[in-house]
């Protein structure tokens, strides 16, 4: 069975013959563009603006993001003076509307820190869901990242020994598909692997093997995305809707300029919430909530076992 692999660089791109040759094939594929989001001239130059900075190079590389850039967006702490599209990227895209699901995410977590209690994150990426938490005299707590991604792995081993937690933490270079657990886990926290991948039997095996590596009366949180409604120039009829999202028209147009005619992102894969509930359903979860934003976005959904 094929792994589900979000990228294929490291988090640095430091060949910039490689960035010229990725950033060229795009231009000839705009300039050839029946339509775009943007005119043309905008397009292109937003697509010299990525190339400026490591996040918008990772970008155009791997048309996604790794651990390290997904807990940058989350925590938004840039290192260093940014560009303004990097600026814009982290305080007015859609990507950063996922900083509010990630504190969610961290507080649901919290309920799960207890005595004696194994908790994992898959993928783990640098593992801030559950090093971030206050383990102070919580007792034989362990904690268990799984990653594909070796980089990863090693910011999260980083990440472990600067909150003071290494001597609880272990780390597992393995396939979310095919997990070697079984019964191990108190919690799976798994934000993001899902919106990689469309086929919806994956889908099912992949929570299948979250199931089988969980106890009996264990719990999974896990974030989805549901289809967005129509651009509101396209279905004006639609435009309210958007409000949910908390982005404004400009700043829309600009995000689907990006991530759609630029960087034909690969992580948007949306999914209905009852199709979300039958798959976990399918593999042998309990779905007990479906929380959304408080704009009625970005769910995460708790199944137990």
């Amino acid at each position: 069975m094929a792994s589900t692999v979000s990228h294929h660089t490291g988090t640095r791109i430091t060949d910039a013959a490689s960035t010229e040759r990725i950033a060229a094939d795009i231009e000839r594929r705009l300039r050839a563009a029946d339509r775009l989001v943007l005119p043309l001239a905008d397009t292109l130059e937003l697509l010299h603006e990525l190339q400026q900075f490591d996040l918008g190079r990772f970008l155009l590389h791997n048309r996604g993001l790794n651990g390290y850039w997904t807990s940058y967006i989350f925590r938004n702490a840039p290192e260093g003076p940014v560009t303004p599209l990097e600026h814009w990227l982290l305080n007015d895209s859609l990507l950063c509307r996922a900083r509010e699901r990630y504190h969610r995410f961290r507080a649901l977590v919290a309920e799960c820190v207890t005595d004696g209690a194994t908790l994992a994150s898959i993928p783990s990426g640098v593992m801030d869901d559950l090093l971030t938490q206050d383990y102070r005299g919580i007792e034989d707590v362990r904690l268990v990242g799984v990653d594909l991604d070796t980089e990863s792995l090693r910011y999260a081993e980083e990440n472990a020994r600067r909150y003071g937690l290494a001597d609880r933490t272990s780390f597992r270079h393995e396939d979310a598909w095919n997990l070697g657990a079984e019964a191990e886990f108190d919690l799976v926290v798994s934000n993001g692997l899902n919106m990689y991948e469309s086929d919806p039997e994956r889908l099912t095996g992949l929570y299948r093997s979250f199931h089988r590596a969980l106890r009996p009366g264990g719990r999974l949180l896990i974030s989805f995305l549901t289809p967005p409604p129509p651009p509101p120039w396209e279905a004006p009829e639609h435009a309210a809707a958007w409000g949910k999202y908390g982005i404004g028209e400009d700043d829309l147009r600009r995000e689907l300029s990006l991530m759609g005619d630029i960087v034909r992102a690969t992580y948007l894969n949306f999914a209905d919430e009852s199709d979300v509930r039958a798959q976990l359903t399918a593999a042998g979860f309990t779905v007990r909530s479906v929380q959304y934003s408080a704009g009625g976005v970005l769910p995460i959904a708790t199944a137990v076992k």
